[in-house]
């Protein structure tokens, strides 16, 4: 049987209607490939996501796979012809060869409606490229922010110029209060002062205001010292007199306080780092814990480095502490590593997080 035109008419307009009279999401280009980079750097992309639709577009959320993350949308809403920016960032450490990062959009298009069934589709975007091998002097910066222990000495200045640990930042405990923007209070925290007991009640405050992973160490420097000597120490000179252990056993952690660390555990978290720019650079921002020593100067101070101990050098983009670490490594010091792209490659990834500028 024939069908009426009017019928057939009506029909496409419902169709039409359907198509139309609804929001839909469009991004140009939802698949970005960046090529090559070496492993440890971030790839960061800008999508633009728009309402190519008749009626407002809602974004329910955003998510990303595993090694992705993404920036929040400055609007979840988008009127017909409206758009938003979305910055992706894909850390490249650990993985190597080809790779495909998927970020996935739940919205209120009806193609990509959010459900709670998994056989309805979700509106994807994707990063892709072919990430080479770092080489095994190199350190991350993810690795680094991971690895990163604040060690905060409470003693007075004086005393701490005398002799403390390589890294240890000075906050005296009468001024600690002032200087709690320098302590992320998601860092791995270890104060430190002269016998262990002012750091005892310090940690206990700390973790009162939300600092989660603070610690004190046990004995503070007497302890140290009584055990490691000058190992790991910067010491001013004829300053250190070396404390009687005769008689002595190493203080243990009582196994209910969880804010104790005693001295091989804090023998375990030390690190070298250093700064290898010249010294106007470091004044103006380094990251927290850091020494100087310029580039030009380091090959003289090699027969002064801790053996037997993480050493990490750094400069501003990455090309100067490669060549460090390689001469370090050449000289025996075989724990020494370059962080990744440097002091930039922190910057993008990580902001101000562990940096100390002039001004602090």
């Amino acid at each position: 049987m024939k069908k009426p035109l009017p019928a057939i008419i009506a029909f496409c307009l419902a169709i039409a209607t359907a198509a139309y009279g609804s929001p839909r999401i469009h991004v140009e280009g939802p698949i970005y490939d960046f090529g090559s980079v070496l492993e440890g750097f971030a790839v960061t992309h800008v999508f633009t996501i728009e309402n190519t639709g008749d009626e407002a577009l809602e974004i329910d959320r955003v998510a990303a796979s595993c090694g992705c993350t993404t920036t929040q949308l400055a609007t979840d809403h988008l009127a017909p012809g409206e758009s938003v920016e979305l910055e992706v960032l894909v850390d490249t450490a650990g993985f190597g060869g080809r790779i495909s990062k998927a970020i996935y959009i739940y919205c209120s298009d009806p193609d990509y409606a959010d459900s709670s069934s998994s056989d309805r589709p979700r509106f994807t975007l994707r990063v892709t490229g072919t990430v080479i091998r770092a080489q095994p002097y190199h350190t991350s910066v993810s690795d680094m922010n991971y690895l990163f222990t604040l060690f905060v000495d409470l003693r007075d200045p004086a005393t701490y110029e005398e002799a403390h640990l390589i890294g240890a930042v000075n906050l005296p405990l009468a001024e600690l209060a002032e200087s709690l923007e320098l302590l992320p209070p998601d860092a791995l925290i270890v104060l430190i002062d002269q016998d262990g007991v002012a750091s005892v009640q310090t940690a206990a405050d700390l973790d009162a205001l939300g600092y989660g992973t603070v610690y004190y160490a046990l004995g503070g420097m007497d302890e140290w010292t009584r055990w490691y000597g000058t190992f790991f120490l910067e010491i001013a000179a004829d300053a250190f007199e070396m404390p009687d252990r005769e008689g002595r056993s190493r203080l243990a952690c009582p196994e209910e306080n969880r804010q104790c660390a005693d001295i091989a555990e804090l023998r375990y978290l030390a690190y070298h780092l250093i700064d290898l720019r010249d010294p106007a650079a470091y004044d103006e921002a380094h990251l927290f814990g850091a020494v100087n020593i310029p580039h030009t100067e380091i090959s003289n101070q090699l027969d002064d480095l801790p053996k037997d101990v993480l050493i990490i050098v750094y400069d501003q983009a990455g090309g100067q502490s490669d060549a460090v670490a390689q001469m370090m490594l050449d000289a025996g010091l075989s724990h020494a590593r370059s962080l990744l792209g440097g002091l930039d490659e922190w910057a993008r990834q990580f902001g101000d997080r562990f940096v100390v500028t002039d001004s602090e």
